[in-house]
């Protein structure tokens, strides 16, 4: 196959996903039209074909962190979390521009090659 028929083959199937997921989407909007899901937790029905429908609601937190740690300033627990996490753009450099620090860290850090993105545009 050569790279243009490729390419049209690529479109056409990001299409069809594209299709599939919003057909997805609106068969999701009437399946909880018939049954509402729980503002948080789980619930199942069985269907009269032996299928088992489960439904799981969940509500997501935000929150001005400044604003909520001077509310809760004499709290004595804080109802916040520190997240320590790798700095994956300090790592990138150490590992280009020093490799004498790489060395050294090396042994604490897995590296593996993520996702492949491909984006084919049409004319």
């Amino acid at each position: 196959m050569t790279a243009e028929e490729l390419a049209q083959h690529w479109l056409q199937a990001k299409r069809d996903e594209l299709a599939a997921n919003n057909r997805r989407i609106d068969i999701e909007q009437q399946i909880l039209a018939l049954f509402p899901a729980k503002e948080e937790g789980s619930s199942s029905t069985a269907l009269e074909n032996g299928m088992k429908l489960k439904t799981t609601g969940k509500l997501t937190y935000k929150a001005d962190l400044d604003k909520l740690l001077a509310l809760t300033a004499g709290w004595p627990e804080k109802p916040v979390k520190t997240k320590v996490e790798a700095d994956e753009s300090l790592l990138k450099a150490i590992r280009t521009d020093r490799p004498d620090l790489w060395r050294q860290i090396a042994p604490a850090i897995t590296v593996k090659p993520a996702k492949t993105y491909i984006v084919i545009e049409e004319a």
